[in-house]
């Protein structure tokens, strides 16, 4: 009998592989490039199994990500990338891209300033950082969390939605939810708004904050009761425009999120989960 070489049938598996991961990788850029983005992001995920070491895959599972509108899930692509190469000069700018898309500014300042460190002078560069510094900036003097106690009563997200517990006053609530504040030398360190019932308030229309909000498109569009208080969470908590706050809690209600706690725009933010079987309540924080 033959005796079989053990060596022959690693080479014959890794060949496998390779032959397999070129025709997924082949299959992933067509989808890339007739824009069928979900597609491309699944074949992408397959070829990241086969190849988990290559930062280029998971570089253009975050170009599908953005151009599907992702921004939150592209970062993290990025992410991955230069995790495995931090001289990614694309993963680097891409991540740029879609931490500022997202309301993360100060993020998108720091890859821009790390990416001008590897490339040198790049004057469009440097103006587009000097806005993004500008820009965190702002939202760091409009934002909730580090700001005195008394800003909060009088911020949308409390006004008229929330009541003062008089009890408590750094807890407020609303038929649907209560609003708690954590306080640090008389600034806010932390706010989490936990909702009664998720699910209820998912199919209930808003009426506490207006009703409507802008879409991608500037059109107005209707929403319901937990993403109207979700996006005006984040967007008073961090400083940040309505519409990326709505960009940021569609990345945080991605399964590939998880419960957090990520650090966007200067704050930590994710879910908070209490109670127990038949009485848990799902909420947002966000906090220093």
């Amino acid at each position: 009998m033959p005796c079989k070489n053990p060596r022959l049938g690693e080479i014959v598996l890794i060949g496998t592989i390779v032959d397999e991961l070129v025709a997924v990788l082949k299959q992933a850029r067509a989808a890339l490039k007739s824009g069928e983005m979900k597609t491309a992001v699944q074949l992408y995920r397959r070829a990241q199994a086969l190849s988990p070491s290559d930062p280029e895959i998971p570089h253009e599972r975050g170009l599908a990500l953005l151009e599907a509108g992702h921004v939150g899930l592209a970062a993290l692509a990025q992410a991955e990338a230069l995790a495995l190469d931090s001289a990614h000069i694309g993963a680097r700018a891409q991540r740029a891209a879609a931490l500022e898309a997202f309301g993360d500014d100060e993020g998108a300042a720091r890859e821009l300033r790390e990416l001008l460190s590897r490339l040198g002078p790049q004057p469009a560069l440097s103006a587009r950082l000097s806005g993004l510094d500008q820009s965190a900036h702002r939202a760091a003097s409009r934002r909730l969390i580090g700001a005195p106690l008394s800003r909060l009563p009088a911020s949308p997200l409390v006004g008229s939605a929330l009541a003062r517990n008089i009890a408590d006053p750094l807890t407020f609530r609303a038929p649907f939810a209560e609003l708690k504040a954590s306080t640090q030398g008389g600034l806010l360190a932390r706010l989490d708004l936990a909702f009664d019932s998720m699910d209820a308030s998912l199919g209930r229309s808003d009426v506490s904050y207006g009703g409507t909000t802008e879409d991608e498109h500037g059109r107005r569009v209707p929403l319901d009761e937990f993403t109207a208080a979700g996006i005006v969470f984040l967007s008073e908590a961090l400083g940040i425009e309505p519409l990326r706050a709505r960009r940021m809690l569609s990345f945080l209600l991605a399964p590939e999120c998880g419960l957090g706690p990520h650090r966007f725009a200067g704050v930590q933010v994710g879910w908070t989960i209490s109670g127990g079987n038949g009485t848990r309540r799902y909420g947002l924080f966000a906090g220093l």
